[in-house]
């Protein structure tokens, strides 16, 4: 079953904030809030429920400052849905994720090879995030497009429309990718 959801970030000062929601058609539907504190050595991203009562998924750094990231997503139990690994050498020219799981193999990588390289320059010279379209192809083992990570142009809150065909991909793992993409692309 395909699904669509929307991850907003908030703007706040002490740590990064987004709302989760599902997007079923005109609907959207709120499903958590993820958090991640600012300027920590070990990455940790929680997402609880919209209220604030119960954990949904966690996000958690396996090591402390790595140039390859691996972070494992976690249900509320504490079980491993599936490990992010930021594939380092392909991120030199794109940024690239690999998402393994029980239930398969995705790569997660800028859809725009000469889009990814002028991002990057354009960041050296000025911060302006929202200036350039991000956007991330969801590619199966077989190379095959089963979704999308974009960010909305030219909003100054960061906000992506995350696109899943492929239901083997869990969709709070689908959220934990948008997570990387915004949070940790640029590590």
């Amino acid at each position: 079953m395909a699904y669509r959801l929307k991850l907003a970030q908030k703007i706040t000062v002490v740590k990064n904030v987004w709302d989760l929601s599902r997007v079923d058609g005109p609907a959207s539907v709120p499903v958590g809030r993820i958090s991640q504190a600012r300027m920590k050595l070990k990455e940790r991203v929680i997402c609880t429920t919209p209220d604030g009562t119960a954990t949904l998924f966690t996000v958690q750094g396996r090591n402390i400052l790595e140039i390859r990231g691996t972070y494992e997503v976690a249900d509320a139990a504490g079980n491993v849905l599936a490990v992010i690994t930021k594939d380092f050498r392909a991120s030199l020219g794109r940024s690239t994720y690999v998402v393994e799981s029980s239930a398969g193999t995705w790569k997660v990588t800028e859809t725009n090879p000469t889009l990814a390289v002028l991002r990057r320059i354009v960041n050296v010279v000025v911060d302006i995030p929202w200036l350039l379209p991000i956007q991330f192809s969801i590619l199966d083992a077989g190379g095959n497009s089963v979704g999308c990570i974009n960010r909305v142009v030219l909003r100054i809150r960061d906000t992506y429309d995350i696109a899943v065909t492929d239901d083997r991909l869990d969709q709070r793992v689908a959220a934990a990718v948008g997570v990387a993409v915004d949070a940790f692309m640029n590590r």
